[in-house]
């Protein structure tokens, strides 16, 4: 029997092998590359929020010079998406911890979508559906079967 990792089987508090459905694993995948891109997104921003501010305010002279609420957006954003997305790596591991590293800073996100009318509300409904998704398989994972 091999000790490896990456393998798709994990041991639950009773010694036995759970292992991870797979709608489970393509949701996880799913997950890791909607926010790994949004994670390396407002990482760049935060590295360009100066420039991305002189554009808006080039662009649309109305809102004003915003370098430091533009940065303090990428920051907080960058720092929710990246929490999310170690919860998505938890949740691949089948720790039920990830689920609450996940939803926690996915419903922040969702609020943020909601109360700005000027975001899509795709990317609210997909953060909802992940966080009901990923809900359904917490269950699973708290209380595996025996």
């Amino acid at each position: 029997m091999t000790t490896d990792p990456s393998h798709a089987d994990q041991r639950n508090d009773t010694g036995k092998q759970q292992k991870r459905p797979l709608l489970l694993s393509l949701l996880c995948f799913f997950a890791w590359i909607y926010y790994g891109i949004l994670t390396l997104l407002f990482l760049l921003g935060l590295f360009y929020s100066e420039w991305i501010s002189e554009v808006i305010h080039q662009y649309l002279p109305q809102e004003g010079n915003a370098a430091i609420p533009m940065y303090l957006l990428f920051l907080g954003l960058f720092l929710l998406h990246g929490t999310a997305f170690s919860g998505v790596i938890l949740l691949w591991k089948l720790r039920p911890a990830g689920y609450l590293i996940f939803a926690v800073p996915s419903i922040l996100i969702a609020l943020f979508h909601l109360f700005r009318p000027d975001i899509s509300w795709a990317s609210t409904a997909v953060c909802t559906i992940l966080i009901i998704l990923f809900g359904i398989y917490y269950r699973m994972i708290k209380r595996p079967s025996r």
